[in-house]
């Protein structure tokens, strides 16, 4: 029988930080750019307000991982706070959900590649200032219209671009966040984080 992934609370790893993520080392070279200059309108560019307005942009990278954008989320307003959808908002949050059955080890290496997937927001972007995205869990699992989802990742700007998005392996993200102070916030749920998977991650041995 597969191992259900839902639980009914979320493991917080380590707060969001703002330390740079490792050392690149001479020879890291820059992740080539996937925008256009023309793209970026103004340093206050924002992107649609709706979290489906991005799926032209982001659809097909998606499906390659066996993944969906859904239509909850959007641009978020966190001033004071709050969390309230806003056209005006300098959050972005993302959900994705799988497409068919999905591993554990398939929700676990969706830490690396999904993030990778945003990787370019920022630089698409200007005007935001973090961005989470979260692997939902499958529906015969949690058919609630807002499961709990199974991991989440966010990020400041600074955060991510200080990481080398072309050779981060998952382990770094996990040791990114486990950093004092942490690199960047990283939440699994408890079934998740008692997995063989995710465990040989945060104790490698």
């Amino acid at each position: 029988m597969r191992r259900s992934l839902v639980s009914g609370a979320l493991v917080v790893l380590l707060a969001t930080g703002a330390a740079a993520c490792g050392d690149d080392g001479d020879d890291a070279q820059p992740v080539p750019s996937t925008v256009d200059p023309a793209d970026v309108a103004s340093p206050d560019e924002l992107p649609p307000p709706l979290a489906l307005d991005l799926e032209p942009m982001y659809g097909e990278a998606l499906a390659d991982l066996g993944l969906v954008l859904t239509d909850r989320g959007g641009l978020i307003d966190r001033s004071g706070g709050g969390y309230e959808p806003s056209a005006s908002g300098t959050h972005l949050a993302l959900y994705v959900e799988p497409i068919g059955e999905r591993t554990v080890e398939e929700y676990v290496e969706g830490i690396r590649t999904v993030a990778v997937v945003f990787a370019d927001v920022f630089e698409r972007w200007p005007g935001l200032e973090t961005y989470d995205v979260c692997q939902e869990p499958l529906t015969a699992d949690d058919d609630r219209d807002e499961p709990l989802p199974v991991t989440q990742i966010e990020l400041t700007k600074a955060e991510n671009e200080a990481i080398d998005w072309a050779t981060v392996t998952a382990a770094d993200l996990v040791r990114f966040a486990q950093a004092d102070p942490p690199g960047l916030a990283l939440r699994v749920s408890s079934d998740l984080a008692q997995s063989p998977e995710y465990t040989s991650l945060v104790d490698p041995g």
